[in-house]
């Protein structure tokens, strides 16, 4: 076939050619490099918000350092905003309105833990501790279990996808377990 013919627009009924899937891009690492001039390295997970790349560490000091270490990220979260009583003082009782996050969520993998549950990725959320709701009103309560309901949307809608993503990429780059370990 000539050039010509190659840019014309085919006349047969065949399929159109299907799109070549994007190429992957190469895993990140990071890499650790003692004082005695061995380099231990392993994935970096793109949604990792550290790295533990060191260097001018004992062997010794990196074992240590990588076996507390955890690639994490913090997922943003909406604010809550129900009024909480803070106490009650000679001038009656004391209402605070203020911006707290309740049910942050985050996403975390330690790697060289000793236990294989915690070498993949998982979620785990943050309560807000010590926070009491109290006084509230049939409206102020109907508007408490709506930010419940959106919060449940976002840990369905936002933090399991993200947690998913973060697990697949996980078992790609590393066979499944800790530095690569089936």
């Amino acid at each position: 076939m000539s050039p010509t013919i190659l840019l014309t627009k085919p006349t047969s009924t065949s399929p159109e050619p299907t799109a070549r899937p994007p190429e992957p891009t190469p895993p990140t690492t990071w890499t650790v490099t003692t004082v005695e001039g061995i380099t231990l390295t392993g994935h970096q997970p793109d949604w990792s918000m550290d790295n533990p790349s060191q260097t001018g560490i004992t062997l010794d000091q990196a074992v240590n350092y990588l076996r507390g270490y955890a690639h994490y990220t913090m997922l943003p979260v909406d604010p809550v905003l129900p009024p909480a009583t803070l106490d009650i003082d000679i001038n009656g009782t004391r209402y605070r309105e203020s911006t707290s996050a309740l049910f942050a969520a985050q996403i975390a993998c330690h790697p060289y833990a000793p236990h294989p549950h915690e070498q993949v990725p998982t979620a785990s959320l943050t309560i807000v501790d010590a926070w009491d709701f109290e006084g509230l009103t049939p409206t102020d309560l109907a508007r408490f279990a709506t930010q419940i309901r959106t919060q449940a949307d976002y840990f369905e809608n936002t933090v399991l996808p993200e947690l998913t993503t973060a697990r697949e990429d996980w078992v790609l780059h590393t066979g499944g377990g800790a530095a690569g370990a089936p």
